[in-house]
């Protein structure tokens, strides 16, 4: 941990981490597949530019998908060159700026269409087909007016198409294959329109781990597999990832207390005996999980001790026993290793009854990112307090 304020907590990314789990990845495609990078939420709270720059210079990645087009933009002013596909929908002065910047957009509802053609320029983009996940894209039976309607304007450029697997992490669904039948039909029903669908991809990270690439895709679109995190965090997935974010606050106070003393908000715990309690710089305003309390735990000299009470907006109080010589200033860890000791984000996810997802983009903009590679600090980003 790089020096920080005491009661500014950080996260570190290992590069070296992210770009081994993207050749893990890359070793379940078919020949002539490649990866097309979802970065979106900030890369899942583990830093957009220094993640797609890392993946774009050293990993060979040559595509990246986004949810807003103020993600995209961003990347662009970072240095990213390669293609962005924005997933999520776009307002005629974005779709303007996208033009300029080579950004690609998703037709997810037929009225897209009305918007797009009037926008005054190109717009190339790739059609969601919903195959039965009912969030965002065209439904099947909507795809013979969508490519009429590509047809009839020029400006309108469909670069390809994609889906989402709602089922994928469940070993044995059946979900898997009714959707790709039903994405399958509609690729080529745009191509029967004379529409040539180049670009196709459905295999999110938990398609591409349990059931690999399907034939007839192009690409994968992994997700959280890049940061580390298993799709579900209560299941098992046959790959070798690795966490890229550990989480690391400080211990700010050590205060012995006598038996029967109440911690924290509530008095929810109570001292059995004289212990040490260490308030750690580390809360909910970080985004780490309130429902912590009484049931997590930090790494502090290399051993796991209990959170105690509950966990305040920006600190959080551990029993650490007799002291065992722990003193303000030490480095505690709620995600990463320490000694032989490990908290994973997929074990805070099951404590707290969610998913790595949530733990990893929950880790809000108020914490620093410091960037590792091969051992050395490679880059730092600042976050935003006020």
């Amino acid at each position: 941990m790089t020096e920080h304020s005491l009661s500014l907590p950080s996260v570190e990314i290992s590069l070296d981490n992210l770009l081994h789990n993207l050749e893990a990845l890359r070793s379940r495609l078919s020949r002539g597949a490649d990866i097309l990078a979802v970065v979106k939420d900030n890369a899942y709270g583990c830093g957009s530019r220094m993640v797609a720059l890392t993946l774009e210079r050293e990993g060979n990645v040559r595509f990246f998908a986004v949810a807003r087009t103020a993600e995209a933009f961003y990347l662009r002013d970072s240095g990213v060159k390669s293609p962005i596909l924005v997933l999520g929908g776009a307002t005629v002065e974005e779709l303007r700026q996208g033009h300029y910047r080579d950004i690609t957009f998703t037709l997810n509802d037929l009225a897209d269409i009305a918007v797009w053609k009037d926008a005054g320029v190109p717009v190339r983009f790739h059609c969601n087909i919903d195959t039965r996940m009912h969030r965002l894209g065209l439904m099947p039976a909507e795809i013979g007016a969508a490519a009429d309607a590509v047809k009839h304007f020029p400006s309108l450029s469909l670069l390809g198409a994609f889906t989402h697997l709602a089922n994928a992490d469940e070993p044995g669904t059946p979900t898997v294959a009714d959707q790709l039948k039903i994405f399958f039909d509609g690729v080529a029903a745009f191509r029967r329109s004379g529409l040539d669908v180049a670009t196709v991809h459905c295999a999110n990270s938990a398609g591409l781990i349990r059931h690999g690439l399907p034939e007839g895709c192009t690409l994968a679109r992994p997700g959280i597999a890049l940061y580390g995190c298993a799709p579900d965090p209560a299941q098992k997935f046959s790959l070798d990832l690795r966490e890229i974010a550990s989480l690391k606050c400080r211990v700010v106070k050590i205060k012995t207390v006598p038996p029967n003393t109440p911690v924290s908000y509530g008095g929810t715990f109570t001292t059995g005996q004289t212990t040490a309690i260490a308030t750690v710089a580390l809360g909910y305003g970080n985004g780490y999980p309130r429902s912590l309390g009484n049931r997590g735990s930090l790494l502090i000299g290399g051993r796991r001790f209990p959170i105690v009470g509950r966990v305040t907006m920006d600190y959080c109080m551990v029993d650490v026993g007799d002291g065992s010589g722990i003193a303000p200033g030490d480095v505690a860890i709620a995600i990463g290793s320490q000694g032989r000791e490990r908290i994973t984000a997929d074990e805070i996810a099951l404590q707290t009854g969610t998913i790595g997802y949530e733990i990893l983009c929950n880790l809000n903009q108020s914490l620093d990112r410091v960037y590792q590679r091969g051992g050395s600090v490679v880059a730092e980003e600042k976050g935003r307090i006020f």
